[in-house]
Parts: structure tokens; C-alpha cells; sequence
């Protein structure tokens, strides 16, 4: 038996959702992971919040019960082209106890957004922290400049220039060091 009937074996046998089903056309919560997180409080908090915004695909929300999130926007890898589980009969109780009357798709512009307030990028969580949080907004600022203040020309001086003045770059790959 060769490696592709192998592979073959461990296949699910791909099935179609029927277009009266609710989830038809659409896969959407298996192309992010959600993870609840503490409500800011802190400088370090809010320092961590703004690091996540400042990564592609990862995204703040908080919901309609201030519950805060981060979402990685990162596709199942068990989600089929057709848009179908390839672990169905054993995919996690997380997915089992989904329900689709949640979806965000589902919602209408008369239901409002589905989440109470979403950022996506850095400049608009720090915007809204300036204007919502302007005590708290301005401690943390206050944070940043002691935190930058010194210490970062030292830390500086351990790293070296190679010759000619670039940064000298070394393929890694088998048997590198």
C-alpha cells in the first residue's frame, strides 16, 4: 500500500450541506479562533492589547456581555473547500455545542453589530482608549515614556553592525548551526 492510498483511507467521505441548511454557503466559524481575555485594567494590559492589534489577522472585540476577546482570524485546518468538516464525527465539543443562531452572519442591520465594540488595528484601539479611558489612557502614555526612557541605548550597544554597515543575514536550513 503506497502513501497516497494511505492518505486516502484516512479521508472522510466529502458530503454536501443542503441549501435549506442554515450553515449553507457559509463556514465563517472555522476560519478564527476566539479567546476570552481579562478586561484591560492595567498599563502591561493595555500594552499586551495594542501588541495583539499590531499583528495581521488578530483582532480585539468585546461582546454585548463586556466580555473582552481576542480573535485570531486562522482557517480549521479540518475545514474541507466545500466548506464541510473533515473531523465531523470526532470534531471538538467546542464545535459540537456551536450554536448557528449565534452566527454573527445571521445578524441583520436591525439586530446592530455583533459585537459591542471591535478593533483591528492599533490607531483606533489607542484613539478609542484616548477618549473613553483618558485617565487611564493617560497613565499609560505616562508608562511608555518611562519604559522607553534610557535603558534602550545600552540595549542597543550589544547589538553590532556587521561589515559595510548591513545587517549580515545566514540561511538556515539542514545540518546549520
Amino acid at each position: 500500500m503506497n502513501d497516497e492510498q494511505r492518505s486516502d483511507e484516512r479521508l472522510l467521505p466529502i458530503v454536501e450541506k443542503e441549501s435549506s441548511h442554515p450553515c449553507f454557503e457559509c463556514a465563517q466559524c472555522c476560519t478564527y479562533v476566539a479567546v476570552e481575555i481579562d478586561t484591560p485594567t492595567t498599563n502591561a494590559e493595555y500594552d499586551q492589547i495594542v501588541w495583539y492589534l499590531y499583528h495581521r489577522g488578530v483582532e480585539i472585540f468585546v461582546d454585548w456581555d463586556d466580555a473582552w476577546h481576542v480573535l485570531f482570524r486562522t482557517r480549521c485546518e479540518n475545514l474541507s473547500a466545500a466548506g464541510t468538516c473533515g473531523v465531523y464525527e470526532r470534531r471538538p465539543a467546542i464545535c459540537k455545542d456551536f450554536d448557528w443562531r449565534s452566527c454573527e452572519k445571521r445578524f441583520t442591520p436591525a439586530d446592530g453589530p455583533p459585537d459591542k465594540l471591535c478593533w483591528v488595528e492599533a490607531d483606533a484601539f489607542l484613539a478609542w482608549f484616548a477618549e473613553r479611558r483618558p485617565r487611564a489612557f493617560a497613565r499609560y502614555q505616562d508608562f511608555l515614556r518611562k519604559k522607553h526612557a534610557g535603558g534602550e541605548e545600552r540595549e542597543l550597544l550589544r547589538v553590532k553592525p556587521a561589515r559595510g554597515g548591513r545587517v549580515a543575514a545566514r540561511r538556515l536550513g539542514p545540518g546549520a548551526a
